[in-house]
């Protein structure tokens, strides 16, 4: 783990086992955390005593890792599940305060209403640097890094630029002169609306073009 790293913040979710979370925080070291970083541990309200064991053995574990020596600190955040707007509403507020922040968030363990409302906040936050999500899978080991839809979803693409999406198939390449006869537009606007959705991650280039990507597929059918 460095200092002076990539991270302010790294969100988790707890269940009854820390050993994901201790998995996650080994990986995300590794970009390192930034001077007087957090680790924000999301639980439920609902009282449990194997959540509240796992959330022992985190803290006894988080202090032998170099990380408790480097500044870095461990807060746990208590999200009321009694009613699913207002844990979705709680969290989101929580991102607010690190939209402009270097956030990730892992959804690492615990209730599927809390990863759930937390996922859908990330969703919803209006993020200045929207932040990596990976889910981890129970049994096998490993995370699954999802896609930014927070960005792809975001207000920097209206409908005119996920225009574009439409007249793309997969697996085809296409010139910017193609998509801006298929629009009937100019060639900077068209290539204006290009670099926001390739900043995004719903088209990639390939040779001289363009070629929707499998996120630019998921979302083309909500133009």
């Amino acid at each position: 783990m460095c200092l002076g790293g990539r991270i302010d913040a790294l969100i988790m979710t707890l269940g009854f086992e820390p050993g994901p979370l201790v998995s996650s925080l080994a990986a995300h070291a590794s970009e390192g955390f930034r001077p007087g970083a957090e680790v924000i541990v999301l639980t439920p309200s609902f009282k449990d005593e194997r959540a509240e064991r796992a959330w022992r053995k985190l803290q006894d574990i988080f202090s032998m890792m170099e990380l408790a020596k480097s500044n870095i600190g461990l807060k746990r955040v208590i999200v009321s599940l009694e009613d699913f707007t207002e844990a979705v509403l709680q969290i989101k507020q929580l991102f607010a305060g690190l939209r402009n922040k270097s956030v990730r968030i892992s959804l690492a363990g615990g209730m599927r209403a809390l990863i759930l409302a937390t996922f859908i906040a990330y969703l919803l936050t209006d993020w200045v640097e929207v932040p990596e999500v990976e889910v981890y899978l129970e049994g096998r080991g490993m995370a699954l890094r999802l896609p930014k839809l927070a960005a792809a979803l975001g207000p920097k693409l209206d409908k005119r630029k996920l225009a574009i999406l439409t007249v793309m198939r997969p697996g085809i390449v296409y010139r910017l002169g193609d998509l801006c006869g298929f629009l009937s537009r100019d060639r900077s606007t068209i290539y204006r609306h290009l670099k926001d959705l390739l900043e995004v991650g719903l088209v990639e280039r390939e040779d001289s073009g363009f070629k929707i990507t499998n996120l630019g597929l998921l979302l083309k059918d909500l133009v």
